[in-house]
């Protein structure tokens, strides 16, 4: 039996597209207008510039990692440091993709990331009302004596760099996630924290310079609404946008697999393929663009899932 054929290739995303109607926006060339502007990108992040001297006292590495944490090869790890930029646990590949998401374009999330560092000009908002030690690097000589981690305990001063770099992720993450959840079903109620992050919850918080996200759920048993997508989320990768994407299985799987399961982050491109940011490796991996047109089996840069869900798309800035 095909991947599309019979019941066991049924999707949740085939039938909310069934009662919702279309939601991908057309074609670029079929009389739709650019979502993205790379004037408006260019000059919101530099809004988010660092201060001068922000980044004396890093290696080359540690700089490039502040400065384009997402210009990582294609089967390489992303890094903090020398922390690998996993998600934490099997909820928080949302919050991972929205963390990295935020870093690749203020340098000064990635700054914290990386070192600890916050520079002057305010905290960026994924760190606003949480508990973190001033100054918060704990290798700083007046620094506490602790670094709080996600889930209470805590991370002394004589943690190594690599430690410390993965509390902050670590904190990050649950932060977004619990973010997120809040108020998702309904506007009103929290969405289920052991369900991982909503798209629509995840739309909510996406931060990128210029731009706000979209939520659009993809039925890709429909091919030519799934090139309609790609080409939106080639025009964003061309002008430098990231875009988050949902993966998940279908009915073969079992009735929990239909649903979407799984957030990965597509940062560039390769020729007709992608370069993709998948949580659970901590790495980007490279996704073919047959794989998303007409799915046939389990792959890596999906968290090795084999369909394409739902998508964050970049939308004009208000």
């Amino acid at each position: 039996m095909s991947a599309r054929s019979g019941w066991r290739s049924g999707q949740l995303t085939t039938v909310l597209r069934a009662v919702r109607g279309r939601v991908v926006p057309p074609a670029l060339g079929a009389g739709g207008a650019s979502l993205v502007d790379a004037t408006t990108v260019a000059a919101a992040g530099a809004r988010a510039a660092l201060p001068d001297g922000a980044l004396d006292g890093l290696d080359a590495r540690r700089r490039a990692q502040v400065l384009a944490p997402l210009d990582v090869p294609a089967g390489r790890t992303v890094r903090w440091g020398t922390a690998a930029a996993r998600q934490v646990d099997g909820t928080t590949c949302g919050a991972a993709v929205l963390g990295l998401l935020a870093a690749a374009g203020d340098p000064r999330l990635a700054l914290w990331l990386v070192s600890g560092r916050l520079p002057e000009g305010g905290r960026p908002p994924e760190l606003a009302g949480l508990d973190l030690p001033e100054p918060a690097d704990p290798h700083h000589p007046d620094a506490p004596t602790w670094f709080r981690t996600p889930d209470g305990r805590v991370v002394h001063a004589s943690a190594t760099g690599e430690q410390a770099a993965a509390a902050r992720w670590g904190l990050l993450q649950a932060a977004l996630h619990r973010r997120s959840t809040a108020r998702a079903l309904a506007g009103v109620l929290p969405w289920p924290r052991s369900l991982g992050t909503p798209p629509w919850g995840a739309a909510r918080l996406a931060r990128f310079p210029g731009v706000r996200y979209r939520s659009v759920l993809v039925d890709d048993t429909r091919t030519a609404e799934v090139d309609d997508l790609l080409a939106r989320v080639d025009a964003a990768l061309d002008r430098g946008v990231p875009v988050p994407l949902y993966s998940g299985g279908d009915l073969s799987g079992g009735l929990g697999a239909a649903v979407p399961r799984h957030v990965v982050l597509a940062v560039g491109r390769a020729g007709d393929d992608y370069r993709v940011y998948e949580p659970g490796a901590g790495a980007v991996l490279p996704l073919p663009r047959a794989a998303l047109r007409a799915p046939s089996g389990p792959v890596p840069a999906l968290g090795h899932w084999t369909h394409l869900a739902w998508a964050l798309l970049p939308t004009r800035p208000l």
